[in-house]
């Protein structure tokens, strides 16, 4: 009986044993869940956040980037179009200079203090109209064809070329001044503005433009005068200075 009982005992001790083994392996394999802590919600929150507002901009930006675009091409254009005014401007008034030397003007090959009005009137025929004027101490022939006036004194020497060009109109004043520099002549007599430079001893040149008042005036025409062809010995007429 004894021996019974051991034995009985004996067996449920090792499945006792058996039990809790097997419930020691059990629970070994389980991984315990792990709760994130407000901070990491708020930083993927934040992460997402970030991405989505990246990904906005991009669009946005995207989207604005065609007007964009022509925005910088007509600034570019704009820019262009005023340097190669200016750059054609600016070789215009050095081809200007450069005949304004030996008296003459940019459609004209009748010079000032060298050419009577005889020789003018062998090439190009009478003018079209002929007049007397005080102020500017002597006659003035119009050649309207070729765009020329023509003054010439008692003794009929040219002493002031005049050109009406018509690509006189592309100078503004405000380009001369820039190109030239100061005038050393600046009046404004009858609605117009006059400015003029000296070229040498014999010649100046004067530029006529009509006042303007809004913005930059453009040139009407422009001539080379010979100062010394308007004095008069016998009269005691001093003659013009511009």
């Amino acid at each position: 009986m004894t021996t019974f009982l051991n034995k009985k005992l004996i067996t449920c001790g090792i499945a006792v044993l058996c039990f809790t083994l097997l419930s020691g392996c059990s629970n070994g394999k389980k991984t315990p869940k792990v709760n994130k802590s407000s901070n990491e919600v708020q930083t993927d929150y934040n992460k997402k956040s970030s991405s989505n507002e990246t990904n906005t901009s991009k669009e946005k930006a995207d989207k604005k980037t065609p007007s964009a675009n022509k925005e910088i091409t007509k600034s570019h254009s704009k820019v262009s179009n005023q340097n190669n005014k200016y750059n054609s401007q600016k070789a215009l008034l050095t081809n200007i200079m450069k005949l304004a030397k030996s008296g003459k003007v940019i459609n004209c090959n009748f010079s000032a203090k060298f050419t009577n009005m005889a020789s003018v009137e062998e090439k190009w025929g009478k003018a079209d109209t002929s007049e007397w004027v005080s102020k500017a101490k002597g006659t003035y022939a119009t050649y309207a064809k070729h765009n020329i006036v023509l003054g010439f004194n008692k003794g009929e020497q040219i002493f002031e070329v005049r050109s009406f060009d018509k690509k006189l109109n592309t100078i503004t004043l405000n380009g001369i001044k820039k190109y030239y520099g100061k005038p050393a002549h600046d009046v404004n007599p009858n609605g117009e503005k006059i400015i003029g430079y000296v070229i040498s001893k014999n010649f100046k040149i004067l530029f006529v433009f009509p006042k303007n008042k809004n913005g930059d005036a453009v040139l009407n025409h422009y001539s080379i005068l010979y100062p010394q062809g308007t004095v008069n010995y016998m009269s005691g007429d001093l003659g013009r200075q511009w």
